[in-house]
């Protein structure tokens, strides 16, 4: 789903909607009506009905996801923006679960975030019935952006990366990558939530500015 508003498109991606991955369990990802094959089986990252997944988990690696690029030639970037909702990954859950989750545009590190736990003390606002009690249910949400003065994370600068040092233009791939990784510090994992779980009614939200030229 896309929506347009003067120099600005809006990108609804579901977290299924992934076009590279590597899990380590433990992992796992759900539709809103049920678990994609087993838990800890990394194979199902690769099953067809991924792209309705509405929860995906992971205690190591990557989600990619390729953002659509609808500029003109006659355009250029001012500032991506991506909001989504993330959590770490524990066996079960653990509020103090410190996770150091990193974001890249186009294999490009533009900072990461330390996430604090894997919230379970209450059921996620959107959770399915179905949804087992004892596990993760709901993250924080987060706001990045990339701009001409460089990363930012719910407004706090998380690097000097600009824009300009990705070098996108109309034609380019733009492509966002999070991930857990052997160089995180705290590497306790990574969950991503859709609209139909968590405490937001949102999939990944993605929104580009752009102006003129």
């Amino acid at each position: 789903r896309t929506k347009e508003f003067g120099n600005l498109y809006e990108v609804d991606l579901k977290v299924g909607h992934y076009s590279d991955y590597h899990a380590v369990p433990t992992c796992g990802l759900a539709t809103k009506d049920s678990i994609i094959g087993d838990f800890d089986d990394p194979r199902y990252f690769a099953d067809p009905q991924r792209v309705d997944a509405e929860i995906i988990w992971l205690s190591e690696g990557f989600l990619e996801y390729r953002i659509p690029n609808y500029l003109k030639p006659t355009q250029e970037f001012k500032e991506i923006q991506f909001s989504l909702e993330l959590g770490s990954e524990a066996p079960g859950h653990a509020e103090n679960w410190p996770s150091d989750i990193y974001f890249y545009i186009n294999n490009i590190e533009i900072g990461s975030w330390t996430c604090p736990g894997d919230f379970g003390d209450k059921k996620g606002a959107f959770n399915p019935e179905w949804w087992p009690p004892h596990l993760n249910q709901y993250g924080m949400i987060k706001l990045i952006r990339i701009n001409q003065d460089g990363s930012f994370i719910d407004g706090c600068r998380i690097s000097d990366v600009k824009l300009q040092d990705i070098d996108l233009d109309f034609k380019s791939d733009i492509r966002l990558k999070i991930a857990v990784e052997e160089k995180s510090k705290n590497k306790r994992g990574l969950t991503v939530y859709g609209k139909h779980f968590g405490n937001y009614n949102q999939d990944i939200l993605i929104r580009v500015l752009y102006q003129d030229i």
